[in-house]
């Protein structure tokens, strides 16, 4: 209770303070979390309050059974708060997908996302509902971090953000109702005063992550600390390396090195970064081990291997305490136009024993017509190549295609590669398999 009643009083004092200067967002040109994520930037010009109604039909394919689909997304905008809220009804041949419904935990999972706006200039993020790109600093530790990965084990969770001249401040919660992964991030500019940019720049963060759902043997507890420069004189620009050491307890460490080149607002147009590392991975230590996978890859949790299932219990990935180590080259891009497009691509080389790259893709598209996203999110590869053969084990998806076919009529498939829950195992372990979902539906959406 005692970490429950810090964070309600942080939130509090951040929500209240009014001596607030400019974020100094040229040391980070994305902001926490969800904070930049163009599909849930609703709200077309800062003045505008208006909600939309969207009516979807047609059909659902899960697995192997076809099923009729109704959907039904409510999206609001006003003076403090965005949100989406999101309820589907599937039934059919083989009875009602009662997975939809089969718990009171489904109440809450008609949150898509709820935001708080705070006023302009004051550099707050307060977001509620399921947490799909979560990072704590460098991504050392807690990296694209999503707990949809099991649709339809989703938790709310919450992230809180905050950033000015002398602090940065980051939290995440993965689940609001019980004791699951949790961490936070605080990184301190003591030289924020300096006139020379380079000077003020120089920030040093500490990150703690713990998740307390396991036994106390087996707890999750990983500590981390970045530090970070800007070597450039503009105001526009940053070229800013990093050093990044990283302990799971109990297990292994890890240590990043890398450069980022980045802008907050190229030509008031857009944001990008773009980032090259190198990683010295110890035994018993995965990078972004808190990643996508996480809800179905932990300490007690695993993936079961499809193509052996259920003759045979195998388990797909490498555990924590089966990683043999070893370096690893990364690349990441990163291109935002707010609110229209953005393209974010990662991919880690492992170089090993073990098959132990990684690769991450974010893409969407607005324009009056066509509003398309997909998220891919893959490991336990062995090169650059492994892309482009079939989806593994360990392998997420969402792809969402929304197109207008008449004033208020739309075009609307929806596809996902996710995880469903079985028994677990006699040891205890939680299981998961891979599921697959595919629904073309038509719909209506009106503008209130």
């Amino acid at each position: 209770m005692v970490p429950r009643r810090c964070a309600i009083v942080t939130v509090w004092l951040l929500l209240l303070r009014t001596d607030v200067t400019p974020a100094q967002t040229l040391w980070q040109p994305f902001r926490f979390g969800s904070a930049d994520d163009p599909a849930e930037q609703v709200q077309r010009v800062w003045w505008r309050r208006e909600h939309q109604v969207e009516s979807w039909g047609g059909a659902s394919l899960i697995g192997a059974h076809w099923r009729l689909g109704t959907r039904w997304i409510f999206t609001f905008v006003t003076r403090s708060l965005t949100g989406r809220l999101d309820a589907t009804l599937r039934t059919g041949l083989y009875g009602t997908y009662r997975a939809d419904f089969d718990s009171p935990y489904d109440a809450l999972r008609l949150i898509d996302f709820l935001r708080y706006n705070p006023p302009r200039h004051r550099p707050v993020h307060l977001r509620v509902g399921p947490l799909t790109r979560t990072r704590l600093g460098t991504g050392h530790v807690v990296d694209f971090f999503n707990t949809t990965t099991a649709w339809d084990d989703r938790t709310i969770g919450l992230e809180l953000g905050w950033s000015d001249s002398i602090i940065d401040l980051e939290w995440f919660v993965a689940d609001l109702l019980s004791a699951q992964v949790a961490g936070g991030r605080i990184g301190l500019r003591p030289f924020f005063w300096a006139r020379d940019v380079r000077t003020q720049s120089f920030t040093l963060g500490f990150s703690y992550v713990r998740d307390p759902a396991f036994r106390r043997h087996a707890r999750l507890e990983a500590f981390n600390v970045d530090l970070s420069f800007n070597t450039l004189r503009a105001r526009t620009f940053a070229l800013m390396p990093f050093v990044s050491l990283a302990h799971y307890r109990h297990y292994g460490s890890g240590l990043r090195l890398g450069v980022s080149f980045q802008s907050p607002n190229f030509i008031d147009l857009m944001a990008f970064q773009l980032r090259l590392g190198l990683d010295y991975d110890g035994e018993a230590f995965l990078p972004g081990f808190v990643g996508p996978f996480y809800p179905v890859h932990n300490l007690q949790t695993r993936i079961l291997d499809a193509d052996a299932y259920p003759e045979a219990t195998r388990y797909a990935g490498v555990a924590l305490n089966e990683a043999r180590g070893g370096n690893a080259f990364f690349t990441e891009i990163h291109l935002l136009f707010p609110r229209r497009f953005e393209f974010w691509y990662y991919f880690r080389r492992h170089y090993g024993t073990q098959r132990l790259s990684t690769f991450h893709l974010r893409l969407f598209l607005r324009t009056r017509e066509l509003q398309f996203q997909t998220g891919i999110s893959r490991t336990g590869l062995d090169d650059f190549f492994s892309l482009f053969q079939k989806m593994s084990d360990q392998s997420w998806l969402l792809f969402e295609v929304r197109y207008r076919l008449g004033r208020a009529l739309w075009l609307l498939v929806h596809a996902r590669y996710t995880f469903e829950r079985l028994r677990p195992a006699a040891d205890g372990t939680r299981r998961y398999l891979v599921q697959r979902r595919f629904e073309p539906m038509t719909g209506f959406r009106w503008t209130l």
